[in-house]
């Protein structure tokens, strides 16, 4: 039996869903707040997350960064419930290609249900061995990325970098997740010249594209 944890201040959505869920054989855990969401997982295993952007106290971005720094499974797949405007703002929800998905309001509980299934799947299959985002192939066997101009060789922390296409990543959260280090312990420019070895393969295989945009105050963006 897959556990799902719900996270929405919206009584109806956590009603739905746990009338629904149950039924069909999953175990529905619900919390009205993300802090009491983030209480449930210091003790809890779960295979998923249902996560409403509009539950107040924490952001999508804020919650995404503690669960991938300190989760016990920093993979667990999130479903984020969404507003309509919210679903077509592409830095708005941190997706991670293939592991995340979103449903968007209003909505009825089956479509939640067929959202969840095939992020059971992914959360269970391993990573594919080819990552495709911007025009770029990237291969994990071989650290390699091959674009439309060439390739080039990639040692594995450059190859971590671009693991996340589409989202926006802080120096400091590559600094721990990446480099290892503890939170507001390393210096920045072990990231910035990383970044600008990397830039400068990407260039090489793409005739010049820039596929790493540098967010002031937020950090980088590999674009997918």
């Amino acid at each position: 039996m897959a556990i799902i944890l719900l996270i929405s201040g919206e009584s109806a959505i956590g009603q739905s869903a746990s009338q629904h869920l149950p039924a069909e054989g999953y175990d529905v855990f619900t919390a009205t707040s993300a802090t009491e969401g983030l209480r449930a997982l210091h003790s809890l295993e779960v295979d998923a997350i249902v996560f409403d952007t509009a539950i107040g106290d924490i952001s999508a971005q804020d919650f995404c960064g503690w669960l991938r720094r300190e989760s016990r499974d920093r993979n667990v797949p999130l479903l984020f419930i969404v507003s309509p405007a919210q679903r077509w703002l592409p830095d708005s929800i941190p997706l991670r290609i293939g592991r995340d998905a979103l449903v968007s309001k209003p909505f009825r509980p089956e479509e939640l249900e067929e959202a969840l299934q095939p992020l059971l799947g992914a959360a269970t299959a391993p990573a594919p061995r080819t990552l495709s985002a911007a025009g770029l192939s990237l291969d994990r066997g071989l650290f390699a990325l091959t674009g439309e101009d060439g390739s080039a060789t990639l040692t594995p922390t450059e190859f971590h970098l671009l693991e996340r296409p589409g989202m926006v990543v802080s120096a400091e959260e590559l600094l721990e997740k990446v480099w290892g280090f503890l939170p507001h312990t390393g210096s920045r420019d072990i990231v910035r010249t990383h970044m600008r070895n990397l830039r400068s393969k990407i260039r090489r295989a793409t005739a010049g594209r820039e596929a790493v945009h540098t967010l002031p105050r937020r950090g980088y963006r590999f674009v997918a």
